[in-house]
């Protein structure tokens, strides 16, 4: 499909990224709440971590249905099941009684959004040009980051002026008429998804996962763990270390992927991954050094600087990365793998976060991460060069 359109923004790529904003809205509506909900319900925050966390591990579970359902069916009809599935679990969030209710609610919404994000990025390729994959890959990126910067500040003003009910209501009501969107997409099931029937009537390993793009999953993880750091202890260490307003750091860090990701793209396009995930490392070391010694504002907004530069750059390559190595009828597969890295670094950021800023302060944490960052680096550079050459498969 997408050889067929002239152009990356056609009304059908439009639709979806549009799609995938409302998506991430939604989920960052409620998500921020999730802990402060569960407190609510008589949990401590011993207890409320895991509550949390459960999300992430469901979702990393629900990965790999996304990819057999999406290779093997029409992902238009598919992906407008799983964003009013998506939308009726949050919304039943609002029955929740007591905790022992929370958990499943939360195990079957992980579930449902993992196939939902997962097949909106994967429909959302089929209408990118095969020229301008990476530029295409990073603009349907920026529908994650501008809804988890937006999402969770409307979050708390629906939170705080009405109620939790009121709130998940909302978010899940606006994702489920965003699917219902879809409906008035122009789709075409493409030769490869015939391609794709003949070659899974049969059950195996590749229709869930690319082993292939294992490494990858690892380069994804690094960055996404330094991601989770962020987004689960920025706020604590605003307050331990006297810093105001660090909410601003969200705010400049969707700001400059938005002015950038295009940038990015083009730089992938022309020059290849490595040309992008390589200074992307360097700049995540930067950001988690920055922060882990940071005592003011400003140096809190350098770092959302510097480590919105390093996603944009790390995320956008490895994930074109794996599109451009799989053939189109294991695109599903392809982004589903990629996601299972995104879901580990997720899972494990915040984990091994709280153990080692419990023992040792946030400064050592974030200084780990960034060292980690390097070890990417260095990692990911002798891949490269023992990799150089290897095969590619239009796309």
């Amino acid at each position: 499909m997408g050889d067929n359109e002239a152009r990356l923004w056609n009304p059908s790529f439009t639709l979806l990224l549009l799609v995938n904003i409302v998506n991430f809205t939604g989920f960052g509506i409620i998500t921020p709440q999730i802990p402060r909900f569960a407190i609510s319900l008589g949990a401590t925050l011993a207890i409320a971590g895991p509550i949390t966390a459960v999300f992430s591990f469901s979702a990393l579970v629900g990965r790999p249905f996304a990819s057999i359902m999406g290779d093997r069916l029409n992902k238009k009809y598919l992906l407008i099941a799983a964003f009013v599935l998506n939308g009726l679990f949050t919304t039943a969030h609002i029955l929740v009684p007591s905790l022992v209710w929370l958990i499943p609610i939360r195990v079957l919404h992980g579930l449902v959004f993992s196939v939902s994000s997962t097949l909106a990025i994967a429909l959302s390729v089929d209408y990118v040009p095969k020229t301008r994959m990476g530029e295409g890959i990073g603009i349907i990126g920026l529908g994650n980051i501008i809804g988890m910067a937006i999402g969770p500040n409307i979050g708390i003003i629906l939170v705080e002026r009405f109620s939790f009910q009121f709130g998940f209501a909302v978010s899940g009501l606006i994702i489920i008429a965003a699917g219902l969107t879809v409906f008035i997409l122009r789709y075409q099931r493409g030769e490869y998804a015939q391609e794709a029937q003949k070659e899974k009537r049969s059950f195996s390993l590749s229709n869930v996962l690319a082993v292939e793009l294992l490494p990858n999953v690892g380069f994804v993880a690094i960055f996404m763990l330094g991601n989770g750091l962020i987004n689960s202890f920025m706020v604590m260490l605003g307050y331990e270390r006297g810093i105001a307003n660090v909410g601003h750091y969200f705010f400049v860090n969707a700001a400059v992927a938005i002015l950038t990701r295009h940038a990015i793209g083009k730089i992938i396009d022309r020059k290849g991954v490595s040309f992008a995930i390589l200074p992307g490392y360097i700049f995540g070391a930067m950001g988690m050094v920055l922060i882990g010694f940071a005592s003011m504002l400003w140096q809190l907004i350098v770092a959302a600087v510097f480590f919105s530069i390093a996603i944009g750059c790390g995320l956008s390559a490895i994930q074109t990365d794996c599109i451009q190595r799989l053939p189109p009828s294991r695109r599903t597969v392809a982004t589903g793998t990629y996601f299972i890295g995104l879901d580990i670094g997720m899972v494990a950021g915040p984990m091994l976060g709280g153990i080692i800023s419990d023992f040792f302060g946030f400064h050592v944490t974030f200084y780990s991460a960034g060292i980690l960052m390097l070890i990417g680096f260095t990692v990911y550079g002798i891949y490269v060069k023992r990799t150089s050459g290897g095969p590619r498969v239009s796309v």
